[in-house]
């Protein structure tokens, strides 16, 4: 009996041996099943981007420039990197830089399709005018509308120029018409240049 049992066991492992290795292999050679495999959610993707936007007149109307780009299936485009420049009678006159910035198209009341621009992450607007003053507006986020060249943010928002300095809270910027209003919490000081 002892000899019987000394032959079944060493026989009984090897079979469960022989059916775990089995077991294992055909568990590991399995194809992927489709409901596995997600589909991609872009469409486009591209790195190094320059592209120019022309108005109605068919004049440049801005530029935007990105390390990276990726267009997603649902219209909004993600950008590493950008930088966009405003142009005003010919003359690059706004621009504007961030560490990352997406566009989305927006239904306007009127039914048509508008892009907004949002900017996030050291947000810096610079301008030069014609007498040659600067300045430098900085925020966190911001919403460009670059047809009607106005930003908007509820961030914190800093700006900079040779005689002023004004913070606050929320900003509404109209660039065409030069007209920032600041929204809540405002701080400023001024001085005059000296000649």
């Amino acid at each position: 009996m002892q000899r019987l049992t000394l032959l079944i066991i060493p026989g009984l492992i090897a079979i469960a041996l022989f059916i775990g290795i089995s077991t294992f292999d055909s568990i590991g050679n399995q194809p992927e099943t489709q409901t596995e495999l997600q589909p991609l959610d872009y469409n486009a993707y591209s790195e190094g981007i320059n592209t120019v936007l022309y108005d109605i007149d068919g004049k440049i109307n801005y530029t935007l420039q990105a390390t990276r780009q990726t267009h997603y299936n649902d219209e909004t485009t993600e950008f590493d990197n950008p930088l966009i420049k405003l142009y005003e009678s010919g003359d690059s006159r706004w621009n504007i830089v961030a560490n990352s910035g997406k566009i989305s198209a927006l239904e306007a009341e009127s039914g048509t399709s508008i892009q907004i621009i949002e900017l996030a992450g050291n947000v810096e607007v610079h301008s030069l005018d014609s007498f040659g003053n600067r300045m430098l507006l900085s925020t966190e986020y911001l919403t460009l509308d670059p047809q009607l060249e106005i930003l908007e943010t509820n961030d914190a928002v800093t700006v900079v120029t040779d005689s002023l300095q004004q913070s606050s809270i929320g900003m509404i910027g109209k660039l065409k018409l030069d007209e920032f209003t600041f929204l809540r919490d405002i701080r400023g000081s001024y001085e005059q240049a000296t000649n």
